[in-house]
C-alpha cells in the first residue's frame, strides 16, 4: 500500500552561531517568495523565524529549523525550530499570552502574532516551535522543484552585513509605506473635514429652510385670519343695509345713503377678490400686461382721481408735482396707475386723519421716478427687509386698525418687474413717515405731437 504524503521538506539548517540565526531569517524570506507571499509577508515571516532560531541559539547554543510545504489542510508554509536545551518554565502560560511565563524568550510572543499558528512542545529534553503561515494562493511551483530552486540560491559572503542592508531595505519600504499611509490618511482627514463642513451648511439651511416653513404657516395663519375680517365688515355692512332696504325701514333720502353704502362695501370686496387673483396670477407667472408709451404724469393723475375720495373721509390733503419734461415710459397703463394706486392706499391707510401725502414726478439720471411720500406711522426698521414680501404689513394683524391684505406692496414690486422697474422705500423710523419711490427706463420722445 502506497501512503501519498502531503507534507514536502524544502530545506533544513542548523541554529549554532549568530550567523546560522541571520541564514535562517534568509531562507525563510526566500522560500516565502518562491511560495507566493508579498514582500511584507516574507519580512514577517523571515521575523519569525528570527525570533524563535534566535531564542534556540541563546538558551540551547544548538538548534535545527526545517521549513516545508503542507498540503494536508490547504497549502500553508511551515516552519520547525527544535532545540535541545532546559524547556520553557511555564509553558502553558505562553498559550494565554501572558509574556511574564517567558523567561526572556519575549520573541516567542512576537512570532506568535506574525504567523497563523504557533505551537510550542517543551520539556527537559528541549524545545520545538512549529509556525504555520497560509499561503495566499495557489503554490507558483511543485514543492521538489521549489526545494531544488532554494538549493541553488546561495547565500552572501557576509551573510550579516546583507542582513543589515536587507532589513534597511525593509524598514525603509516600511517607512514609505507609513508615509503615504499618513499622506492617505490627511487626505482623508481633509475630505472630512470638507464634508463636516458641507454637512454643516446643509444643517444650517435645513434650520432656514424649517424656519421660513414655520414663518409661512404663521403668515398663512394671519393671512386667512385677515382675510376673515376684511370680509366679514363689508357683507356685515351690507346684509344690515338689505335687511333696512327689505323692511322698508329707511326713508328716500337713508335709501339713497344705504345704496352707496352698499356700492363701497362691494367695490371694497371687488378689490380685495382682484388683489388675490393677481397674486395668485403672479404665483403662477399668468400674470401679463401690454406695453405702450406711457406718460407717468398722466398715470399719476388717474390714480390720484381713483383715491380721492378714500383720501377725503380721512381728511388727508394731497398735494402732486409733475415734472416739467414729458416722463415716458414703456408699460401697461392699467397696471402702472394700480401701482401708484396701491402706494397711494397704502399711505392713506397708515398715516392718521388730517395727514398730508405728496406725490412727485419727475426725471433723474436718464430715468423716470415717481415718489409717495406721507407723515404717517412709518416703518420700524426691523420690518424694511420684508416689507414687499406677500401678507406684511406694518402692524400686528391682530390690531386691524388699518385694514388691508398685506398683498399691495407684493403686487406693486412683481408689477414693477414687469415693467423692467423698481421700487423702494424709506422711512426715518416709527412715527416720522415714509417715503415709496418708483423708478423706470426712459422712453425717447416720439417725433409727434
Amino acid at each position: 500500500m502506497t501512503v501519498c504524503l502531503k507534507i514536502h521538506p524544502i530545506l533544513t539548517g542548523v541554529v549554532n552561531t549568530e550567523t546560522d540565526v541571520i541564514a535562517a531569517r534568509q531562507r525563510a524570506r526566500q522560500i516565502a517568495a518562491l511560495s507566493g507571499f508579498s514582500v511584507q509577508d516574507q519580512a514577517r515571516i523571515g521575523t519569525a523565524v528570527s525570533e524563535i532560531a534566535r531564542n534556540a541559539y541563546n538558551y540551547a547554543r544548538r538548534g535545527r529549523v526545517r521549513f516545508s510545504i503542507d498540503e494536508t489542510d490547504g497549502c500553508a508554509f511551515v516552519i520547525e525550530i527544535e532545540d535541545s536545551g532546559p524547556g520553557i518554565d511555564k509553558a502553558e502560560r505562553f498559550h494565554a499570552r501572558d509574556a511574564s511565563s517567558a523567561q526572556g524568550r519575549g520573541g516567542l510572543h512576537a512570532a506568535a502574532r506574525l504567523m497563523d499558528r504557533c505551537e510550542i512542545t517543551t520539556g527537559a529534553t528541549g524545545t520545538h516551535v512549529l509556525l504555520r503561515k497560509s499561503l495566499p494562493g495557489p503554490l507558483p511551483m511543485k514543492p521538489l522543484a521549489m526545494a531544488d530552486a532554494v538549493t541553488r540560491l546561495s547565500l552572501p559572503n557576509n551573510v550579516a552585513l546583507c542582513e543589515a542592508h536587507q532589513q534597511n531595505r525593509e524598514l525603509t519600504d516600511a517607512l514609505a509605506a507609513l508615509q503615504e499611509r499618513q499622506d492617505e490618511l490627511v487626505v482623508m482627514s481633509r475630505c472630512l473635514e470638507t464634508t463636516n463642513t458641507q454637512v454643516q451648511a446643509l444643517n444650517h439651511q435645513l434650520n432656514e429652510k424649517a424656519d421660513a416653513l414655520q414663518d409661512a404657516d404663521r403668515q398663512k395663519n394671519e393671512f386667512l385670519s385677515i382675510l376673515s375680517h376684511e370680509l366679514r365688515g363689508p357683507l356685515s355692512a351690507a346684509g344690515m343695509a338689505a335687511h333696512l332696504l327689505k323692511n322698508r325701514l329707511a326713508t328716500v333720502e337713508q335709501t339713497s345713503a344705504i345704496g352707496d353704502l352698499i356700492t363701497r362695501q362691494i367695490r371694497h370686496m371687488e378689490r380685495l377678490v382682484e388683489d388675490l387673483l393677481d397674486v395668485s396670477r403672479v404665483g403662477q407667472g399668468l400674470l401679463s400686461i401690454v406695453k405702450t408709451q406711457v406718460d407717468m404724469h398722466d398715470v399719476v393723475t388717474a390714480a390720484i382721481e381713483q383715491i380721492t375720495p378714500a383720501a377725503l373721509r380721512k381728511h388727508h390733503v394731497i398735494t402732486f408735482a409733475p415734472a416739467r419734461d414729458r416722463c415716458l415710459v414703456d408699460g401697461d397703463r392699467t397696471r402702472l396707475i394700480q401701482i401708484v394706486c396701491n402706494l397711494v392706499s397704502n399711505a392713506i391707510r397708515y398715516t392718521p386723519d388730517g395727514g398730508r401725502i405728496d406725490v412727485a414726478v419727475g426725471l433723474r439720471e436718464g430715468r423716470v421716478f415717481a415718489t409717495v411720500t406721507d407723515n404717517g406711522i412709518g416703518i420700524p426698521a426691523a420690518l424694511m427687509p420684508r416689507l414687499f414680501d406677500l401678507y406684511v404689513q406694518a402692524k400686528p394683524a391682530s390690531e386691524r386698525q388699518h385694514g388691508g391684505l398685506g398683498l399691495g406692496l407684493a403686487l406693486v414690486r412683481s408689477l414693477m418687474e414687469l415693467h423692467g422697474g423698481q421700487v423702494r422705500a424709506a422711512s426715518p423710523g416709527e412715527g416720522q413717515g415714509s417715503m415709496f419711490e418708483l423708478t423706470f427706463p426712459r422712453l425717447r420722445q416720439d417725433a409727434g405731437p
